[in-house]
C-alpha cells in the first residue's frame, strides 16, 4: 500500500475534525458571552495580541484560530489513534478529556500570562469568567474532535 494513500485521508479527517471542533468551540464561547456571564471575543483577542489593533485583530485572529484548530486536530487525532481510542465512543470521551486538559492549560495561561501582556486594555481583564469560558470552549472542541474521529474511517 502506498503511504500517501493512507496519510492523505488521515490529514483530511484530522483537519476536518479540528475545524469542526473550532466551530463548536466558537459557538460554545459565543453562547456563554451572550448569556452575559462573560464578555469575551476570543478571535479578536488572539488577533489583536499580534496586530495590537482591534480593527485588524478579527482577520488575523480568524486565520490563527483556523490554523490552530487544524494543528490541534492533527495532534488530538494522532493521540487518539496512538492510544487506540479512535473508535466510537472511546474517541468522544477521550476527546472530552483532552479538551479538559487543553482547556486547563489555556485558561490558566490566559489569566496568568496573556492578560497581563495584552496590548489592548479591554483584554487585560481576563478573570475567572473568561477562563471558564475558554475552558468550556476547549471541552467542546475536544468533544467534537473525538466525535469526528470516532465516526470517521481513519
Amino acid at each position: 500500500m502506498n503511504p500517501a494513500t493512507t496519510i492523505a485521508p488521515f490529514l483530511v479527517y484530522a483537519a476536518l475534525a479540528g475545524l469542526c471542533g473550532a466551530l463548536a468551540m466558537t459557538v460554545a464561547m459565543k453562547l456563554v458571552s451572550r448569556s452575559g456571564w462573560a464578555r469575551d471575543d476570543m478571535i479578536v483577542a488572539v488577533g489583536s495580541l499580534f496586530t495590537k489593533s482591534r480593527e485588524t485583530g478579527f482577520q488575523v485572529g480568524l486565520i490563527l484560530h483556523a490554523l490552530s484548530a487544524v494543528v490541534f486536530g492533527q495532534i488530538y487525532t494522532v493521540l487518539l489513534i496512538g492510544l487506540e481510542l479512535s473508535g466510537w465512543p472511546s474517541a468522544f470521551f477521550a476527546g472530552v478529556g483532552f479538551g479538559v486538559f487543553h482547556g486547563l492549560i489555556v485558561s490558566l495561561s490566559l489569566c496568568w500570562v496573556v492578560a497581563d501582556q495584552h496590548p489592548l486594555e479591554e483584554f487585560r481583564r481576563a478573570g475567572v469568567s473568561v477562563a471558564l469560558t475558554h475552558f468550556i470552549g476547549h471541552i467542546a472542541y475536544g468533544a467534537v474532535v473525538g466525535l469526528v474521529v470516532g465516526v470517521a474511517p481513519v
